[in-house]
C-alpha cells in the first residue's frame, strides 16, 4: 500500500475555499451545497461554519501532511469547541478524515438545560456526476448505484443506517468514475451510521454520521478515503478492503475455524432445513391474531422431523443441517431468555433427545434457534436491572414479535445466560453441531448506561462475539441471522445474507471480501424475501459459491427437484467453499448473465433470463 498515486490536498481553485483532493490525476470534491452540522435531539443543527471563530493550521505529522481546522465561538454554546483534520498518508496515499471533540460537554446528555447531540455530519460527501459513475454501497449483500439511476434509493435504511447492522454489513462505501474512484472506510463504525441519497435520476450522495457514545461525543472518529486508480471497479474496491482487514487482523477464515472445530467443515456440502416446533402469539403482540385466535397456536411434534429426517435419509439426502425453531416451552420468540425446558406438548426431553440422537445416528448435523437480545418481560426470572438502559436513563421498549412486551437484554449478561441454557441441554445428552444466536449480526448495536453492567455499542461487540467464541469452545458452529464484518472472526454461518429491497443493481460485495470466512445459505425459490425479482435463490447460491435450503414441507416431485439442485450445490460447494471469490462480472448488458471466479479457478456462469448455468471446474479448464 505505497503511496503511488501522488494524492495531493488543496483549495486552490475551489469555491469558497473547499478542499479537494487530487489522486491519479482526477479532482475529487466535496459537496459544496452540503453544510457539515451538530444535530441535537431537539432538532436543532449548529452548521460548522456558523462558528465565531474558525482557525485553519497546515498539518505535518511523522506519516504525512494536511491541515487542521479549528472552530469555537458558538452562539449559545460558549463552551463547545472541536477540530476537523485531514491528513493525506504519505506511505499509503490515504486520507485520514478525523472529527475531534476538543470540548463538547455542553451537548452531553447530562448537560443540564442542554439538548444533547444526536450526530455529527462530517465530512461532506464526495461528488461523483460524471456519466458511467456508480456508488458501491454495502446495504446487506450489495448493491451498485449508478448515479443517474431512475428510481429512489435509500430513503429509508434499517436501523436508521446504523453501521454493525444489515444496514452495512461492511463499515465502507465508495464510488466508481470512468477516471478512478475512492473506498471511504469508517474506523470507528460502531458508533457511526450513513445516510444514502439518492433521489429518482440521481445524483447520488453519501455521507457519514457520528453518533454519540454513552450520551456523550467523547472521542475522536475517523473516516479514510483510498483512492483508486482509472480502470477499477467494485471488485477492486473489495479486494482493497480484504487488504484493509487482514492488516488489521479482524478475519478468520473457515480453514482457521474447521482447524478448531470439526463441525465447521462437516458443514460444508449440507443442505439447511429450518423447521417448526411450538407457536404462541401472545395478545400483547402486533402479530396477535384477534378475529381468528386459534391461528395464534401451532404445534409440531419433535417426532414429525424424526421421521422426516430418516425419509430423506432414504431419499439419498446424505448431508443436511437441521435448524428447529419453536423447542423451548413457551414457543418461537417467548419468554428469552427463560426458554427451557423443551416443549411438552412436542415431546419434551425424551422427544427433543430422540430427535438429536436420530441425527447424529444419520451423520446429520443438528442446532437449535436461541434468542439473547429480545427480552421478554413475561420471563420467569425477568429483572428490568438486566436490561439495556440507553443514555436518557430508559429502557428500550417493543411489542412486535410473537412474545409481546419486551425489552433488550443488555449484551454484557448475555453469555452467562447462554451458558446456563446451553449446559443443561448438554447435561441432558442434546447433540448440537450448530446453534443461531438470532438477530446478533442483523441488528443494530446496543449501549446501556446501567452503572451495574455498563456497556459501549464497541462492548456489545465484543460481548456477541464471546457468546460465539463460547459455543465454539463447545464444539458447536456458531450461527446468527445474518452476516457483519465485526463478527467475522467467529461466525461460521448465517441463516441468510440476501439482497436488501428495492436495491439498484445487487451485487454479492459481502462474498467478494469475505466468502472464504463465512458460510451463506440461500433460499431456492424466486420470490423469497431478499431474492432480487426475477431470479431464484438456486442461481444465486450457485453464483455465490453458497449453502441451499431444503423445503420443510415439500413433497413429490417439488422435494426431488430440491434435492437434484442441492446436489448441484453440494458438489461445488466441496471446491469453492472455503476459496475466495476473486471476481465477479456482468457479461450481457441487461446484467442478466453473470459470472464468479474463485481463488481455485473455479467458473460459475449463470443466466437470470433462461434460468439456466455453468461451472467450469480447474481440471475441466
Amino acid at each position: 500500500m505505497r503511496n503511488e498515486h501522488n494524492v495531493t490536498l488543496s483549495r486552490e481553485g475551489a469555491p469558497g475555499g473547499a478542499v479537494i483532493f487530487t489522486a491519479y490525476g482526477k479532482t475529487w470534491r466535496f459537496d459544496e451545497t452540503y453544510r457539515p452540522c451538530i444535530r441535537l435531539c431537539s432538532g436543532e443543527e449548529i452548521p460548522f461554519d456558523s462558528a465565531g471563530s474558525i482557525r485553519r493550521t497546515p498539518l505535518k505529522t511523522g506519516l504525512g501532511t494536511g491541515e487542521s481546522v479549528s472552530y469555537s465561538g458558538f452562539a449559545g454554546y460558549e463552551k463547545l469547541s472541536f477540530e476537523t483534520r485531514i491528513l493525506v498518508n504519505d506511505t499509503t496515499g490515504f486520507v485520514d478524515c478525523t472529527f475531534v471533540p476538543t470540548d463538547m460537554t455542553e451537548l452531553s446528555q447530562n448537560a443540564a438545560g442542554r439538548s444533547h447531540v444526536k450526530e455529527v455530519c462530517w465530512p461532506a460527501p464526495l461528488t461523483a456526476d460524471e456519466t458511467g459513475s456508480y456508488a458501491v454501497l454495502n446495504t446487506m449483500q450489495g448493491q451498485l448505484l449508478p448515479t443517474d439511476w431512475p428510481q429512489a434509493v435509500g430513503e429509508k435504511l434499517p436501523f436508521e443506517g446504523q453501521m454493525g447492522s444489515e444496514s452495512a454489513y461492511m463499515p465502507w462505501w465508495g464510488e466508481i468514475t470512468p477516471r478512478g474512484g475512492y473506498l471511504c472506510y469508517v474506523r470507528q463504525s460502531w458508533d457511526s451510521a450513513y445516510t444514502i441519497h439518492h433521489p429518482a435520476g440521481g445524483p447520488t450522495r453519501v455521507f457519514l454520521r457520528h453518533l454519540p457514545s454513552m450520551g456523550a461525543m467523547g472521542y475522536a472518529r475517523t473516516a479514510t478515503y483510498c483512492f483508486v486508480p482509472e480502470g477499477s471497479n467494485y471488485v477492486t474496491l473489495c479486494k482493497l478492503y480484504r487488504e484493509i482487514a487482514d492488516e488489521e487482523g479482524r478475519p478468520r477464515t473457515l480453514r482457521e475455524k474447521a482447524a478448531q472445530n470439526p463441525n465447521v467443515e462437516k458443514l460444508i456440502g449440507c443442505c439447511v432445513m429450518h423447521v417448526e416446533g411450538k407457536t404462541h402469539v401472545t395478545e400483547g403482540s402486533a402479530y396477535y391474531n384477534k378475529e381468528n385466535p386459534e391461528k395464534n397456536d401451532r404445534l409440531v411434534p419433535f417426532s414429525h422431523w424424526t421421521q422426516r429426517v430418516k425419509q430423506l435419509k432414504d431419499m439419498g439426502v446424505d448431508q443436511l443441517y437441521l435448524h428447529l425453531d419453536g423447542w423451548g416451552q413457551p414457543g418461537y420468540d417467548n419468554q428469552h431468555p427463560d426458554y427451557l425446558p423443551p416443549c411438552k406438548e412436542a415431546g419434551g426431553w425424551e422427544g427433543l433427545k430422540e430427535l438429536s440422537d436420530t441425527m447424529q445416528e444419520l451423520g446429520y448435523m443438528f442446532g437449535v434457534h436461541d434468542q439473547y437480545r429480545d427480552y421478554y418481560l413475561d420471563a420467569p426470572t425477568y429483572d428490568a436491572d438486566n436490561a439495556a438502559m440507553s443514555a436518557d436513563g430508559t429502557l428500550f421498549s417493543l411489542a412486535r414479535w410473537a412474545g409481546g412486551p419486551q425489552n433488550y437484554l443488555c449484551a454484557s449478561q448475555a453469555l452467562d445466560y447462554v451458558r446456563r441454557n446451553f449446559e443443561q441441554l448438554f447435561a441432558h445428552g442434546i447433540h448440537l453441531e450448530g446453534t443461531y444466536l438470532d438477530v446478533f449480526t442483523c441488528n443494530e448495536l446496543d449501549e446501556c448506561i446501567n452503572p451495574r453492567h455498563p456497556m459501549t455499542r464497541r462492548e456489545c461487540i465484543d460481548a456477541r462475539n464471546q457468546c460465539f467464541h463460547y459455543l465454539t469452545a463447545h464444539g458447536v458452529a456458531p450461527s446468527s441471522e445474518e452476516v457483519n464484518d465485526w463478527a467475522v472472526g467467529a461466525q461460521v454461518f448465517c441463516h441468510w445474507a440476501p439482497y436488501i429491497s428495492g436495491c439498484a443493481i445487487p451485487v454479492p460485495l459481502y462474498n467478494l471480501v469475505y466468502h472464504d470466512c463465512v458460510i451463506i445459505p440461500w433460499m431456492m425459490p424466486a420470490g423469497t424475501w431478499g431474492i432480487p425479482e426475477g431470479t431464484t435463490g438456486f442461481l444465486h447460491a450457485l453464483l455465490n459459491g453458497g449453502m441451499g435450503y431444503m423445503g420443510e414441507y415439500l413433497e413429490g416431485q417439488e422435494l426431488q427437484e430440491n434435492i437434484r439442485q442441492w446436489k448441484v450445490i453440494r458438489e461445488l460447494q466441496t471446491h469453492v467453499a472455503m476459496e475466495k471469490m476473486v471476481n465477479h462480472e456482468f457479461l450481457n448488458d441487461d446484467r442478466s448473465l453473470q459470472r464468479s471466479t474463485f481463488s481455485d479457478g473455479t467458473r460459475v456462469t449463470v443466466d437470470f433470463t433462461e434460468n439456466t448455468y455453468e461451472i467450469v471446474y480447474p481440471q475441466a479448464q
